[in-house]
Parts: C-alpha cells; sequence; structure tokens
C-alpha cells in the first residue's frame, strides 16, 4: 500500500504499509501488517505501526487468539501504543498485557486487524447486508464496532478502474474500499488518528507461493 497523509499542503505520500495474510490446512490464521515514513518526510512525519493478529475459524467464526501492537509517533509520543491481547474463548477470557483481564460474551472476538477477515467473509456471505456487527478489543477494553455499507463506489487502483463497496466504522473513525477482484480485503483504507487523516492505497497485491 502506499500511504498517505492529509495536511496543509494537501495530500502527501509519505510511506508505505504491507499486509500479510499466512493461512494453514487448520484454518489457523497470521495476519500482520507494517507501516512507516520514507526518510525524507520523516523530519515532518516520523509515524511507524506493527501488527499481528494469531487466531483460527471456527464454526465459520473468525476467532482471534492473540493480537500485538506497536504504533509509534515521535511527533506525539504521549500517542504511542505498545501492547498486546491474549483471547481464550473457551474460558470467555481475555487478557491485556498480562495484567487486565475481561470477560468476553461474544463467540467471535476480534481485533483490529482480523477485523478485515472478518468483514471480507460477511459481505461475501451476506451481500444484501447493510450493518455488520463485530466485538473488537483493544487497549481500552471490548467494544462493540459497526460497519455500514454505504453503497458502491468507483475507484482507480493502479490506473485501473474498478467498483468497490465502501464500509464506515464511526466507532473507529474508518472507512474501507472492499472490491470482489481481491477477495474483498481493504483496497482503500481511510483512517483517522488523533489529529492525522491517513490513506493507504493498494498497489499491489499478490497470492504466496
Amino acid at each position: 500500500y502506499d500511504l498517505s497523509v492529509t495536511s496543509d499542503l494537501g495530500k502527501l505520500k509519505i510511506g508505505k504499509a504491507s499486509y500479510k495474510l499466512v493461512v494453514d490446512n487448520n484454518d489457523e490464521f497470521t495476519f500482520s501488517s507494517s507501516a512507516f515514513t520514507d526518510s525524507i518526510w520523516k523530519t515532518l512525519y516520523d509515524y511507524s505501526r506493527y501488527e499481528r493478529s494469531i487466531g483460527l475459524k471456527i464454526d465459520n467464526y473468525i476467532n482471534s487468539h492473540y493480537y500485538d501492537l506497536a504504533e509509534i509517533n515521535r511527533r506525539e509520543l504521549a500517542n504511542n501504543k505498545n501492547y498486546n491481547v491474549r483471547i481464550y474463548p473457551e474460558k470467555n477470557l481475555a487478557i491485556f498485557n498480562n495484567e487486565k483481564r475481561w470477560e468476553t460474551m461474544s463467540k467471535s472476538i476480534l481485533d483490529e486487524l482480523s477485523l478485515y477477515l472478518a468483514l471480507s467473509e460477511d459481505v461475501q456471505k451476506n451481500p444484501d447486508q447493510d450493518v455488520f456487527t463485530y466485538q473488537v478489543v483493544d487497549e481500552k477494553g471490548i467494544n462493540q464496532v459497526n460497519f455500514k455499507f454505504e453503497g458502491n463506489e468507483p475507484i482507480t487502483i493502479n490506473n485501473i478502474k474498478i467498483e468497490s463497496m465502501k464500509m464506515t466504522s464511526p466507532e473507529l473513525k474508518l472507512s474501507l474500499n472492499l472490491s470482489s477482484s481481491f477477495n474483498f480485503l481493504p483496497v482503500i483504507i481511510n483512517r483517522v488518528n488523533k489529529e492525522n487523516h491517513f490513506y493507504l492505497t493498494l498497489r499491489e497485491f499478490k497470492e504466496l507461493p
């Protein structure tokens, strides 16, 4: 993905991001991502984000079992994040940084990364549904997150025009464009993060051997 940010100068391409999904024959998955600014922009936007989700698909539900996140903005140190969450579905329990414990009530608990996998599957299984609701864990606890279908939207990816589904989540301050051409995974990720407004636009998509 190309990483861009809005500023007084307009929309600036400042870095790159990558996502990698590995699934084995037992429906266990590891989904990881990294994003960082190019060195030329570090004086203005010194930002990096690394996250990983490990989980399992059980009874057609995506379940996250482990999630870790390191998000660093050297210009806003107070807003940096570095934590992990372990989820035990059989015990209805989530543990944050080996300290805080939260009770889980849903059969499927997600994190901000595995959420993309669940949404991808659900829009394919329920194409006429307008709102999708999930239980998502982060550093604040387990929260309900909704994604609303806002309509179809034509977009351009690598100079090719494609149709996409625009989904928005007010809780996450996030909008996604999903396309059947790319397994309904996000081709555009539009996120408001504190004072910054980040855009991720797909540049390359390939299946690993």
